[in-house]
C-alpha cells in the first residue's frame, strides 16, 4: 500500500523532503489518509469533468460527495467569478503562476481555454493533473514572457507565501505579463475588521495544537510570513476590486473536520448542509482581488498593417 503511494504522488514527496521526512513529521496513518484523498478527489474530479461540472457552476451534492475538499473548488470558483467581470469573451490565454499540480488546468478543460501552469517545481510541474497546459518552470518574480503576453493573469493563495519583500516584484510581474487583468486570493487582514484571516489561521493553529494533531506546513508559512492586508495590497494593485468571500467562523469549523484524519469525506456534505448559507458573511478570511490593466489614452497613427498578434516567447 504504502509503495502504491509513493508511486502515485512522488512529485508530493520529493517536494517535502522524500518519504523518510515525511513519515517522521506526519506518521503513516496521515500519509495513507492523504494518499486515499487524492485518490477519492481525482476520481472524482474525472467524473465531475465527465458530467460537465466545474468551478464555474455551483457546489452542490454530487461535488460534495466526489469532491469534499470544497474549499479548493470553491477558490477555483470565486476566481471564475473574478475573470468573469473582464472584458465578455476576451480571455482566452490564461497564466497561472504558482500553479502547483495542474492548477486551472486541472478543474477546466475548456477547448477555447489556452493555461500556461507556472511553478518553481518541475517535479509538480509533471503531475497530469494538468492535461495538456503548457508547463513553464520559472521563479514567480522573473517570469520568462513578453509584456502582455496573456489575456489574464491568475494566482491563488501565493501572496501569503511570499516574504513580504517579494510581494511587490511577484505582483508586478503578473501586471506585466497580462494584457487585461490580474485575479489574486488569498487570505487577508483588514484594519477595519472585515478580513481577519490570520486570527482565524491562529485560532485553527491552537485547535490542532490542543488536540495533539500536526499542523500542516502551509499554515505554519502563513503565520511565519504574516498575512497581506487589503490596504497593502490595494497599494500595490491601484483600482482592484476587493471582494470579500469565506466567512471566517465557517472556514474554521469546515477546516476543523477536514485536518482530523479519515474525517474529510464528510467535509464537503458538512459545508453543504450547515456552512454554506453563511459562507458570504463577514468577517472574511479570504478576498478575491481583481486588478484591469489601464488602457493606453494614444491615438495610433494609420500604418500599414503590423501582421499576425505576438505570440508567448517559448521558454
Amino acid at each position: 500500500m504504502i509503495k502504491k503511494l509513493v508511486g502515485k504522488y512522488n512529485a508530493v514527496l520529493k517536494s517535502r523532503g522524500g518519504l523518510r521526512q515525511t513519515i517522521r513529521r506526519h506518521g503513516v496513518v496521515r500519509i495513507v489518509d492523504a494518499g486515499i484523498r487524492e485518490g477519492w478527489v481525482s476520481l472524482g474530479m474525472r467524473i465531475l469533468r465527465l458530467l460537465r461540472r466545474h468551478p464555474g457552476r455551483d457546489y452542490g451534492w454530487l461535488e460534495a460527495i466526489l469532491f469534499p475538499t470544497c474549499d479548493y473548488w470553491l477558490r477555483y470558483a470565486w476566481v471564475t467569478a473574478g475573470l468573469a467581470t473582464v472584458e465578455a469573451g476576451k480571455v482566452h490565454r490564461l497564466i497561472e503562476v504558482s500553479s502547483g499540480r495542474g492548477g486551472m488546468a486541472w478543474v477546466f478543460r475548456e477547448a477555447d481555454l489556452q493555461i500556461c501552469l507556472v511553478d518553481r517545481s518541475p517535479e509538480l510541474l509533471k503531475d497530469g493533473r494538468g492535461g495538456n497546459a503548457w508547463r513553464v518552470c520559472a521563479d514567480a518574480c522573473h517570469l520568462p514572457f513578453a509584456d502582455d503576453s496573456f489575456d489574464a493573469a491568475v494566482s491563488l493563495d501565493t501572496v501569503e507565501h511570499l516574504p513580504e519583500s517579494l510581494r511587490a516584484s511577484f505582483l508586478e510581474e503578473l501586471k506585466r505579463v497580462t494584457k487585461r487583468a490580474v485575479v489574486v486570493t488569498c487570505p487577508l487582514q483588514s484594519d477595519d475588521g472585515e478580513f481577519q484571516g490570520r486570527e482565524f489561521d491562529l485560532r485553527l493553529h491552537q485547535e490542532i495544537a490542543q488536540r495533539g494533531g500536526v499542523q500542516p506546513e502551509w499554515l505554519e508559512e502563513h503565520l511565519e510570513r504574516n498575512h497581506p492586508t487589503r490596504e497593502g495590497l490595494c497599494r500595490l494593485l491601484p483600482g482592484a476590486t476587493v471582494k470579500g468571500v469565506e466567512n471566517c467562523f465557517a472556514w474554521l469549523r469546515f477546516s476543523s473536520l477536514y485536518q482530523r484524519t479519515f474525517f474529510w469525506p464528510f467535509a464537503g456534505v458538512f459545508y453543504l448542509i450547515f456552512l454554506k448559507n453563511r459562507d458570504t458573511m463577514p468577517p472574511h478570511r479570504r478576498a478575491v482581488l481583481v486588478w484591469k490593466k489601464p488602457v493606453p489614452n494614444r491615438v495610433e497613427p494609420v500604418t500599414e498593417p503590423r501582421g499576425l498578434p505576438r505570440e508567448v516567447s517559448s521558454v
